[in-house]
């Protein structure tokens, strides 16, 4: 799996935010509360949905909103796939 792209919306401290990776390894890099493991909770949230007991819908919704979404694009031998989910 080489994942392309991430795109965030009212997830966490992200209003609006699309990550482009480029080929290869990628290094998440950056102070305290910059939103590293924020990117990894969404990708795993975007593959997996919402894991009992790891966090919840309402944490990993932006603060003060009713709804966000996570994108997730990445190719699989080949295959280009787009993954969204929905937070109401």
């Amino acid at each position: 799996m080489l994942i392309k792209s991430i795109r965030l919306n009212n997830i966490r401290s992200y209003n609006q935010k699309e990550i482009q990776f480029s080929l290869g390894s990628t290094l998440l890099s950056g102070d305290i509360g910059s939103g590293k493991s924020t990117i990894l909770l969404a990708m795993d949230f975007a593959l997996f949905g919402l894991s009992k007991g790891i966090i919840t819908g309402e944490a990993l919704l932006r603060h003060g909103q009713k709804e966000g979404f996570v994108e997730l694009n990445f190719s699989i031998d080949s295959n280009d796939i787009k993954i969204r989910r929905t937070l109401k």
